[in-house]
């Protein structure tokens, strides 16, 4: 299902499985080309809209609550056992694992939206076109208030598991490490693994790690 702001929502196979958040501009077809959905049991998959990430920020404000109030009204009917969030999937994912007090698995995250779009490599030509426009930092952090992984991490369950690169160019170091401790305030430190990659290699790592956490729920 397709919807009006821009993202899908794919139904899987089981109703009480996992929902996940894809990465910006990732296909459910390439998703599961490079084994990015893991479990073979899941209830939901959703494609984010490419507004997630946008020269303007009540736009980019605009999608991102598109995904989120859908997913949140799914999770009203049915609390999943787990949320994943892939790269800029995982905003949606934690604030909704924060909102619901619900466990996360978290591959490749960053703290702040804002700040990503300000600082990271995938971000510069958004950041470029939104500067040609006079739009500031300051009107992204405005926009994005109350949409910031690292604003709902003291919620999500302590079951929650982190995977982050250490290598990990598209997400600067600064955004990795205070998201890492913001979120040990909640979850036990051997549920943060650092793996030797850089981001796409934390994202094809991740369908082994998803069924390692599925082992050790």
């Amino acid at each position: 299902m397709a919807g009006a702001d821009g993202f899908r929502r794919i139904v899987g196979n089981d109703a009480d499985g996992a929902i996940y958040f894809l990465p910006w501009r990732t296909t459910f077809r390439t998703a599961l080309e490079f084994g990015l959905v893991g479990l073979r049991r899941w209830r939901l998959c959703y494609e984010l809209p490419a507004a997630v990430v946008a020269a303007d920020p009540e736009v980019c404000a605009r999608a991102n609550r598109s995904v989120i109030e859908d997913a949140a009204d799914q999770i009203e009917r049915r609390r999943p056992p787990v949320l994943v969030g892939l790269s800029m999937g995982s905003v949606p994912a934690t604030l909704l694992a924060g909102r619901y007090n619900t466990p996360l698995w978290s591959f490749a995250s960053a703290d702040r939206g804002d700040l990503m779009i300000w600082q990271s490599p995938a971000a510069r030509e958004v950041r470029r076109h939104a500067e040609a426009r006079g739009v500031t930092l300051a009107d992204f952090t405005r926009a994005l208030r109350g949409l910031n992984p690292i604003d709902w991490l003291d919620r999500i369950d302590p079951a929650s598991r982190f995977a982050v690169g250490s290598f990990d160019r598209y997400v600067p170091r600064p955004r990795r490490r205070a998201l890492l401790k913001r979120a040990a305030a909640t979850v036990p430190i051997e549920h943060v693994v650092f793996e030797p990659l850089g981001h796409l290699g934390v994202m094809a790592l991740s369908r082994w790690r998803q069924n390692q956490w599925l082992r050790r729920a």
